[in-house]
């Protein structure tokens, strides 16, 4: 059974067991620093148990817009792309982070002061946990700040909400596990 199951996961790439949501903060991690978000921002240096205040994030990873690449490509991204700072934040929402309106202003507040200290320009960020309740998809999908994309990524499903918004969106569509 192991073979097969490795078989599919090399096969399609998608068949990977995740025991926890610690095991999913890891995995897209690992997916936004190999390049998962390469198209929207070059993220180059990754922080774990990242702390603003009194709220800590299980992941930080900063980055900027001004892509890598071979000789025509530098030049072309010095000459044409701005050089933005930016960033994602990851939070799991399991046990006493369990996300209401409240919290998820703490959160977005939080991130905010980070941008400012750090003068990002664009902020994700992501809160991972198993079976949101409805109040919970709604707070996620109407949270409206353009600076900072949220989403919701629920393990057990492998679904992700999203806020309405242009971020939002975009990290709906560069988040996959």
């Amino acid at each position: 059974m192991l073979g097969r199951m490795w078989h599919i996961q090399r096969v399609t790439g998608r068949a990977f067991a995740l025991s926890s949501v610690e095991d999913a903060i890891a995995r897209i991690e690992k997916e936004m620093m190999k390049g998962r978000g390469r198209w929207i921002a070059d993220f180059n240096e990754s922080f774990r148990g990242y702390r603003v205040g009194d709220v800590t994030f299980d992941v930080f990873i900063s980055g900027n817009t001004r892509m890598k690449g071979f000789l025509l490509s530098r030049m072309y991204s010095f000459f044409v792309n701005p050089n933005y700072e930016v960033g994602f934040f990851a939070i799991s929402t399991d046990g006493e982070n369990e996300p209401n309106r409240r919290a998820l202003r703490k959160w977005i507040l939080a991130v905010k002061a980070c941008m400012r200290e750090s003068e990002m320009r664009w902020t994700w960020l992501l809160l991972v946990g198993q079976s949101p309740s409805d109040s919970v998809r709604k707070c996620v999908q109407e949270a409206t700040d353009p600076t900072v994309g949220v989403a919701y990524v629920d393990v057990g499903s492998r679904e992700v909400i999203s806020a309405d918004t242009y971020l939002g969106r975009q990290l709906r569509k560069y988040v996959k596990i």
